[in-house]
């Protein structure tokens, strides 16, 4: 998946969050920092468990050194990248 195709499922999935539901796709698109987007480094922290939840079924667990790359979105975007490389898809047989 390509920078951009995360920059568009990070809006998406902002867009279901309460707390982000306002941030648009636009915005992602041209902000630098989260400070940007208007999202606390709680909120941004929350977002993560929940991306975690929906997305890796609670297979992957929140990593220490994840925190230090939540201040810009490019820091976001990889962090969404290593969730999903590292999320254990359940054999559905």
């Amino acid at each position: 998946m390509s920078t951009d195709d995360y920059r568009r499922k990070f809006a998406d999935f902002l867009a279901k969050q309460s707390m982000t539901s306002a941030v648009s796709y636009e915005q992602v698109a041209r902000a630098k920092t989260r400070d940007e987007l208007g999202i606390s480094s709680l909120n941004m922290v929350l977002v993560l468990v929940n991306y975690i939840d929906e997305y890796t079924d609670n297979t992957v667990t929140m990593r220490p050194e994840w925190v230090s790359r939540l201040g810009d979105i490019d820091g976001i975007l990889s962090v969404l990248r290593e969730i999903d490389a590292s999320a254990v898809v359940p054999d559905r047989a």
